[in-house]
């Protein structure tokens, strides 16, 4: 069986702005959720809480929000990548063959994969359809053509 590679930073400069934004979303999110679960639930702990462990406790919340919060940090920065990947990798494509399109070379059709986003197997099927035109044209211009002398 032949094994692929497969290069997850396709677009660098797009995959990581995706990623450092689905990040900083998370992030937020997330500790909003651990603020609300805090704010509500501390007042009722807090009253069986000895008077002398309530800082050790308060301690002992925050180095485990921390330590729960590094390892989900690289969880979600490999999510954003495969996730943006996901996104790249039929844009360059697209972009490629259009890029081909414009410098007057024959194409291949766009052909994308069967997980790739919907959105973008619809864009790839419009451009290919442009290919076609521009082959039935092309195809026109040089019987249409004048002799040249």
């Amino acid at each position: 069986m032949k094994k692929k590679r497969v290069h997850y930073l396709i677009n660098k400069k797009m995959q990581l702005e995706f990623t450092a934004r689905f990040l900083v979303v998370t992030v937020l999110f997330s500790l909003f959720i651990g603020f609300l679960a805090y704010v509500t639930i501390w007042p009722v702990t807090e009253a069986f809480v000895p008077e002398g462990l309530i800082g050790l406790v308060k301690h002992q919340i925050l180095i485990r929000t921390i330590l729960f919060l590094i390892p989900a940090i690289g969880v979600i920065i490999g999510f954003g990548i495969v996730i943006s990947h996901r996104i790249a990798g039929p844009l360059h494509r697209i972009e490629r063959t259009i890029d081909e399109v414009v410098r007057g070379e024959d194409v291949e059709l766009i052909r994308l994969r069967k997980k790739d986003e919907q959105e973008l197997k619809n864009l790839a099927d419009r451009i290919n359809k442009l290919i076609g035109v521009i082959r039935e044209l092309r195809g026109t211009a040089t019987t249409d053509s004048p002799p040249s002398q």
